[in-house]
């Protein structure tokens, strides 16, 4: 999609969607035929797929920025109004997992009815990927029945706020805290009166669900935000969300079979250490230390939002260098997986520009629960751009609003005459220069051996 543009402009104009430009081809034209098919913003679409890879990525891949290690676990949740369809799409994306686990599971049976007509045999385990209507509880013993796995576990809840609801209701005993662990990946112990002592060991989930807008302060309550739980996790919240109508297009076989290959050449990889190239590490560092230096322009709530987004960021970054593998997928196939375990520059500026996203969508979320207190304090040189992208060219009184602001007349003509910068890799919307000028979504066919 050529090169990405990150710098400050994004700050001030946030993506209106999730980008995809940087996605191999294929990945691209899944999202978006699942997006058209099930009339929801391709956010929701791009958000659960990264979030399904990395379910499958699990243990096996870790992203070392050359101090810290990171699985790449992510906590996702749609906030759109009842009949949004954000959860259909998400249902038919989990298919090919439902259908591994029944495949697990009876597996497991049958080895479980041998195990007990012989129990010197060791008991099966059920090492099942998606988990659903569980309670903390019960959700520490899935984790710790995999506790040699590495494969990797997603919570998803059609409802999240069921799940959260869940939260303290048995035990009201540090469970908030042990779900700040799990996003940690630190081993923590659950010990009950009534239940032998647990020990989980580096622990990975991803959790994924949707909420409405008037019930997300019910459930992500403000407790929850001051103990760092929601900044935990990263919230897509469309501005715009179009209304579905009626409509018979389905599914075409060949985006099922696309996906289907990608799940299960994903649930076939190895262990795989990524590294940052000397540029992307750059990039990292000039993100980083930028979200360091706007602490002090946010109330606490956002500052440690974005503490999370820093490592976060690594996280994501790590699904899309699987998800932007431009290697060759072989005859009859439409992924591979990729060769090179070092993160590019570009790769890493996609990442960083899909959490500006996902910061103007956490900030909504915050003002959800804090009422609007949560905005992040505009410098004068961003009010002045704000003002002016709102009033335009030619309208605006640019002494009389220097005085206003207590700047020089010189200051401000000095922004305003600043050309606009492009921001993003101007995939924000549905055409992109990979396929710009084409009027229909077409998967590529897969590659045909001469």
């Amino acid at each position: 999609c050529g090169m990405l543009k990150i710098n400050s402009h994004s700050l001030d104009v946030p993506p209106k969607e999730l980008p995809t430009c940087v996605l191999r081809l294929e990945v691209q034209r899944v999202i978006e035929q699942y997006a058209k098919v099930f009339q929801c913003p391709k956010d929701f679409i791009t958000s659960a797929v990264y979030c399904i890879v990395a379910t499958l990525c699990g243990k096996h891949v870790t992203i070392h920025d050359g101090k810290y290690r990171n699985h790449p676990n992510l906590w996702i949740s749609h906030i759109a109004p009842s009949g949004s369809n954000k959860s259909s799409p998400i249902k038919a994306l989990l298919e090919p997992m439902h259908q591994e686990d029944g495949n697990r599971y009876r597996d497991f049976r049958d080895k479980y009815k041998v195990f007990k007509k012989n129990v010197e045999e060791d008991e099966p385990i059920f090492n099942q990927l998606i988990v659903s209507d569980v309670t903390p509880e019960g959700l520490y013993q899935v984790l710790d029945r995999r506790c040699d796995s590495r494969d990797g576990l997603l919570l998803y809840r059609d409802e999240i706020k069921g799940f959260i609801d869940d939260i303290g209701r048995y035990h009201n005993s540090g469970e908030i805290s042990n779900y700040l662990s799990i996003w940690d990946g630190t081993t923590f112990s659950v010990t009950r009166k009534t239940q032998m002592p647990i020990r989980i060991e580096h622990p990975f989930l991803c959790m994924m669900g949707g909420i409405q807008p008037d019930a997300f302060a019910e459930a992500f309550k403000r407790n929850l935000a001051s103990l760092g739980f929601v900044q935990r996790w990263l919230f897509v919240y469309p501005d715009n969300i179009p209304k579905s109508f009626y409509s018979e297009v389905v599914l075409e076989s060949s985006y099922v079979e696309a996906w289907n290959e990608i799940f299960t050449k994903l649930l076939k990889m190895g262990n795989m250490e990524l590294t940052l190239s000397a540029e992307a590490k750059q990039v990292y560092i000039d993100y980083y230390n930028e979200t360091k230096a706007r602490t002090d322009e946010n109330d606490s709530f956002q500052a440690s939002m974005l503490s999370k987004l820093r490592i976060h960021v690594l996280k994501w970054c790590a699904i899309t260098h699987i998800l932007s593998c431009q290697d060759d997928a072989g005859p009859g196939c439409y992924f591979a997986l990729p060769s090179s375990t070092e993160v590019s520059a570009e790769e890493m500026k996609y990442s960083v520009e899909c959490m500006r996203y996902f910061e103007h969508c956490g900030a909504k979320a915050l003002n959800l629960i804090t009422g609007g207190t949560t905005a992040r304090k505009m410098t004068k040189e961003q009010l002045i751009k704000q003002l002016y992208s709102l009033v335009g060219e030619g309208k605006m009184n640019i002494t009389k609003f220097a005085e206003g602001i207590g700047v020089s007349r010189q200051y401000v003509s000095r922004i305003v005459n600043k050309q606009p910068e492009l921001h993003g890799c101007g995939c924000a919307s549905t055409e992109t220069p990979l396929y710009k000028g084409s009027s229909s979504v077409i998967l590529p066919q897969p590659a045909v051996a001469e």
